[in-house]
């Protein structure tokens, strides 16, 4: 068996696919919402320990499972923020619905319904970009 010529290099077995730099600041956007979410629960469930220690358990609880809606929605946020980094297509699917359910909830005022629109078109033009 002859050896391949010296100049001869087989190509990588798996070439990532550059991230664009719109998904990457998305993506860095949506993880930092998501953090931010973060803080808001876990302050939202400390000071619903404190109202339940103070006398008022109904408060507690409501404060309590507020705080924990806050924290799924949070850990969604990251989630889906990491999925856009590494260009997964479930996190594109999540933030379609997401924009879509932001346009049509934002119908009443038209001009809230820019952004998320322009984030729909431009997640439409990159979704070869996702696997």
């Amino acid at each position: 068996m002859a050896a391949p010529p010296p100049s001869y290099y087989p190509p990588p077995p798996y070439a990532a696919p550059r991230r664009p730099i719109g998904v990457a600041i998305l993506a860095i956007l949506v993880t930092l919402g998501g953090v931010v979410l973060l803080i808001l629960a876990i302050g939202i469930l400390a000071l619903s320990g404190l109202v339940g220690l103070g006398g008022l358990p109904t408060f507690g609880m409501v404060g309590a499972l507020a705080g924990g809606i806050v924290l799924i929605f949070a850990l969604v946020w990251i989630g889906v923020g990491l999925g856009l980094w590494h260009l997964r297509s479930w996190a594109w699917w999540l933030a379609v619905i997401v924009m879509v359910l932001s346009i049509i909830s934002s119908l009443a005022t038209p001009a809230a319904a820019v952004i998320p629109v322009l984030i729909l078109v431009y997640l439409i033009l990159v979704r070869n970009h996702f696997r």
